[in-house]
Parts: structure tokens; C-alpha cells; sequence
């Protein structure tokens, strides 16, 4: 996940808008794409980040998984019902969730 939003991150404003105006359409938000652009691909960085070290992970994965909620079906209508792209966002978000209720584990920085 980290990498999926540290492309996004260093892609620019071009990037952020084209991110955030599929990503925040989904929603019905078609004001600022930057701005929502610029969030998602923060959450996909720094929430993957804090999932990998274990620290403050169930907050990380919670919203993690809803940025992940919202862009499976942002991909599958994109790819109009490709299955091996919108596939990745939906388990990620299930993911995320597993993570949240269930914790990192034992080798985690911060104990849940």
C-alpha cells in the first residue's frame, strides 16, 4: 500500500486531480479532486506505513480500509467489471478490516 500512494504522492497535482476527481466522484464530491487526490494517496502512504511497523495500526487500518471501500467500485466502473482490477482494492479493504479487528500481532512496535 505504501507504494500505491507514495506514486500517487510524488506524481504532482495532475495526479492528485485525476485521483481524487474518481475517488471523490464515487462519493458524490466533485469539488477539489486535488485536495481529495492529495488525502488519498497521504492515507495509502503514511496509514500503510504505520500498518507495516505496527504502531497505531487499527486507527491506520480503519482508514485505511474505507479509502480501499471507496475505490473498488470506483474500479469497477472504471474497468467495467474487470475483475483483476477491482479486485485488488476489495481485498485490500478486507484486509484492512481483518487488521483493525484483529491487531498486528506480537512483533508489533505498539501492543492493541
Amino acid at each position: 500500500m505504501v507504494a500505491h500512494g507514495w506514486l500517487k504522492l510524488i506524481g504532482g497535482e495532475h495526479v492528485w486531480a485525476a485521483v481524487g476527481a474518481n475517488w471523490a466522484g464515487t462519493l458524490g464530491i466533485h469539488s477539489t479532486p486535488v485536495v481529495w487526490g492529495l488525502i488519498v494517496a497521504l492515507c495509502q502512504t503514511l496509514c500503510g506505513a504505520l500498518i507495516a511497523i505496527g504502531f497505531l495500526a487499527r486507527p491506520a487500518a480503519l482508514v485505511l480500509a474505507f479509502v480501499m471501500a471507496v475505490a473498488a467500485p470506483m474500479a469497477f466502473q472504471l474497468s467495467h467489471g474487470d475483475f483483476k482490477l477491482w479486485s485488488h482494492p476489495a481485498e485490500a479493504a478486507v484486509t484492512c478490516l481483518a487488521i483493525f479487528m484483529m491487531g498486528t500481532g506480537r512483533f508489533a512496535l505498539q501492543k492493541s
